[in-house]
């Protein structure tokens, strides 16, 4: 049956039909068949190559509003070409760890228990990265990146699966690495388990070396805006949808991540 299902997956997936949204940055969508537990078994891929593209965090105290925003509103606020949740996030809407925008720190308090982490712009050079940070000798905040956003290992460059196995599904968004230092954004249009959406990813064309999960379930949202090209996905859709028309975003993301062109 395994043998089945993972033919099933590698036929699904084995070409990847790139649109090139903006110079460094690419859309595609990816098919988690047969693992996707509830609605759309669609994955929205967005590639970013960190030295034509720029990569920011923000979080909802900066903008004046006095109140977290949709997926829709901090695309409308920032013009970004794309921008997806964050990490987690307290009740009282402070993150679950580091956190950094523009080299200020907005969250200095480390997740003990989060091993990984996005980073960019380097000194103001540019470029990302993703850290795990089981495996970096120095703490993030002092290593002058100046966009910080923490979260936990997915799985790691020895293919070692970082989370535990369990039955609960929720909608997933994952930021990884590829072979050639890109930075790769999947968000699932419908609800996987963790270990079984990092093997959807780990089996597929992309050529990820390692990931790591961000905030999910109904935070777990995408916009991509420039030009004509237009793509959205909200959190959880009815399991008879299959396509994001008429869904609307009204979950608040007190923090999300933005990519845009240099």
């Amino acid at each position: 049956m395994a043998v089945v299902a993972g033919f099933v997956l590698w036929r699904s997936t084995r070409s990847v039909r790139w649109h090139e949204v903006a110079p460094g940055l690419e859309f595609a969508t990816l098919r988690g068949d047969p693992y996707c537990r509830r609605g759309s078994a669609g994955i929205a891929t967005l590639r970013i190559d960190p030295e034509r593209a720029q990569i920011r965090v923000h979080h909802f105290s900066q903008t004046g509003v006095g109140r977290p925003l949709d997926v829709v509103e901090w695309q409308q606020l920032t013009h970004a070409a794309a921008v997806f949740n964050a990490g987690q996030f307290y009740p009282d809407f402070r993150y679950m760890g580091l956190l950094a925008s523009g080299g200020h720190w907005l969250s200095r308090s480390p997740h003990p228990g989060y091993l990984a982490a996005l980073v960019a712009d380097l000194r103001g050079r540019g470029g990302a990265r993703v850290l795990d940070l089981s495996r970096e000798p120095n703490p993030p905040d002092s290593l002058g990146w100046n966009e910080v956003a923490q979260s936990f290992m997915l799985f790691d460059t020895t293919g070692v699966l970082r989370v535990r196995r369990s039955e609960r599904i929720a909608n997933r968004t994952v930021v990884a690495e590829d072979r050639h230092h890109r930075v790769i954004v999947l968000v699932s249009e419908g609800s996987y388990t963790l270990a079984d959406f990092a093997w959807v990813l780990q089996h597929s064309p992309l050529q990820l070396t390692h990931a790591m999960s961000m905030d999910g379930g109904r935070e777990s949202e995408l916009v991509v805006r420039r030009g004509t090209f237009r793509y959205a996905s909200f959190g959880p859709w009815p399991p008879a949808i299959d396509h994001p028309t008429g869904v609307s975003a009204n979950t608040p993301l007190p923090a999300v991540i933005s990519v845009d062109v240099r």
